[in-house]
């Protein structure tokens, strides 16, 4: 990895739909270049694969929140596999991490209502090993 990989990287990153011409002009290399260190990156597992950004709020979905949740027991992928089983079409689960610290997990959730927050959360606390949750609402990302 060199500095110019670093640079590709961050480009894919803010939009991996460029195209390698347009890339190849940003990072003063030829477009046969660019595209060979990609290959290479993916190659190496660097590049994992490219995903799409969603504008949840055109969906509706404009209440944004983390629910922190504290477990008795860590059994990650039962208790991921509860969260996921609890989520409905009303509230999308974007991201889902296992934390250190005080809490065990985090979730950044989209929904349409706080009345969808509150009727999800309370399910994850009728998972079992749920000992507490607390949710704090996102004004800006």
């Amino acid at each position: 990895m060199d500095r110019t990989d670093y640079k590709i990287l961050k480009i894919l990153k803010e939009n991996g739909r460029m195209s390698h011409e347009e890339i190849a002009k940003q990072v003063n290399l030829s477009r046969p270049a660019v595209r060979a260190r990609i290959v290479a990156l993916e190659a190496k597992g660097i590049i994992l694969g490219y995903s799409t950004c969603i504008d949840y709020d055109a969906l509706g979905y404009n209440i944004q929140v983390f629910v922190y949740i504290k477990v008795s027991k860590m059994n990650y992928d039962e208790i991921k596999a509860g969260i996921i089983d609890v989520a409905s079409e009303k509230v999308v689960i974007d991201e889902l991490y296992r934390i250190s610290g005080e809490w065990c997990l985090l979730l950044k959730v989209m929904c349409h209502s706080q009345n969808d927050i509150t009727e999800f959360v309370d399910e994850i606390l009728r998972i079992d090993c749920v000992v507490a949750t607390n949710t704090v609402f996102i004004f800006k990302s």
